[in-house]
């Protein structure tokens, strides 16, 4: 029971020393507004910018996606990496922009990277270079109306004529007819040997990234129609499968605003954002009016025996008063954090604390036994120390936190 309890009460230690140390400073940054009066945007211009810059790896990373066995969504999320980032109070993996393509659209590219369906007609061999058409709709863009597929068949040179011959045709089909140098058949709407719609083989990686890529800007499933900007205020959709690209802060240009001037297409990536250097702050506050008042009473005797009084009354109050405070500290968490890993990083003890990642604790305390012949046999057991064991365990992680904490909060004060 006690060696029960003991554990409990470990356990629990380590929970709290996580919480307190890993979710703690994560959630003090999760506002949902600016808590500084400033943000830092990226504009519609630098966003555009960078969609296109990150163009080529979207394409490398999305073309994967879509030739997979998955028929799901997928997604390719343009993230702010570890480079430049953290300096300017940006948590590395937020996500700047994201393509996503739902079930339908994957499917779309899919159909189209794998090329028409092969058709064939039954119990009839299609010459070799023939090419087997169904029409988009029954008169268009075959050649007659009333048509609903079409053969085409390879050139002949030098006739510019076709005639019965020069191709079979199959039962059912009428033909030949004449398609400049080519020949071609048709077949009408009911006749007989409709041709059966064979199995496309799946598209490849190669040519998923040859169809997505080859899309015009402004057609509905390219890259460019579904690359949307996400920044620090809107959660990314999520799909079934999903990249990552990692953007240096160099990838896209931000600045730093008054929260009052963010227009509906910046892209917001630092709510909370330090205010430029140089910038005061005026807080105005109001106070009730208090005043004092003096009272002079002056008498005047006059030549008659008369007594003039007069009196002077004297008023002070205040009124709203406002201060200027100049600029902060311009660091963010993220400049103070590698500040202290770089004071802390030629530390001895941190070298030996870089130690711990190879421990492994043991989950069965060993015994070993010993072999003298002129002694004899000596057993060491070390679970009678089982409980300085704990101990010592317990003492190196808390000594490993308390140096955690003074990295991370403290530096080489």
């Amino acid at each position: 029971m006690r060696e029960k309890l003991t554990l409990a009460l470990y356990l629990g230690f380590v929970e709290l020393l996580s919480y307190l140390l890993v979710v703690l400073p994560a959630y003090s940054f999760q506002v949902s507004s600016s808590t500084t009066g400033y943000v830092r945007i990226a504009s519609q211009a630098a966003t555009q910018a960078m969609i296109s810059a990150q163009r080529s790896a979207t394409l490398a990373a999305v073309a994967p996606l879509i030739s997979g066995t998955s028929a799901g969504s997928v997604a390719v999320r343009m993230v702010a990496g570890s480079v430049g980032w953290p300096a300017l109070g940006i948590v590395a993996g937020m996500t700047l922009a994201m393509l996503y393509y739902n079930s339908t659209q994957v499917a779309a590219h899919k159909a189209g990277a794998a090329g028409p369906t092969p058709y064939t007609v039954p119990g009839y061999t299609l010459p070799q270079g023939a090419t087997l058409t169904k029409c988009v709709s029954v008169g268009g863009p075959c050649p007659f109306s009333s048509t609903d597929y079409y053969m085409l068949l390879p050139p002949i040179f030098p006739a510019t004529s076709c005639g019965v011959g020069m191709y079979t045709v199959p039962t059912g089909w009428s033909g030949l007819y004449s398609y400049g140098n080519q020949c071609h058949m048709i077949h009408s709407v009911g006749s007989a040997n409709t041709p059966d719609a064979g199995t496309s083989a799946p598209a490849t990686e190669a040519q998923v990234a040859t169809y997505v890529g080859g899309l015009p800007a402004n057609d509905p499933l390219s890259i460019e129609s579904n690359t949307v900007p996400v920044g620090s205020q809107v959660t990314p959709t999520p799909a079934d499968s999903t990249a990552s690209n990692s953007v240096p802060s160099t990838g896209l240009a931000t600045s730093v605003v008054p929260a009052t001037s963010v227009g509906p297409t910046d892209l917001v990536v630092n709510p909370n954002a330090t205010p430029p250097a140089g910038t005061e702050t005026t807080k105005e506050k109001s106070q009730p009016t208090t005043g004092t008042s003096t009272t002079t009473t002056t008498t005047t005797t006059n030549p008659d025996g008369s007594v003039t009084k007069s009196e002077t009354k004297t008023e002070a109050e205040t009124a709203s008063v406002s201060c200027a405070a100049g600029n902060h500290d311009q660091r963010t968490f993220g400049s103070i954090l590698q500040d202290h890993l770089n004071l802390w990083a030629g530390s001895g003890l941190l070298s030996a604390l870089n130690l711990l990642k190879t421990l492994t604790w043991p989950t069965a305390i060993p015994t070993y036994s010993l072999q003298s012949n002129l002694l004899g046999t000596f057993t060491l057991d070390f679970s009678a120390w089982s409980g300085m064991l704990t101990a010592i365990r317990s003492i190196i992680i808390a000594v490993a936190g308390f140096v955690a904490y003074k990295i991370v909060f403290v530096g080489a004060r």
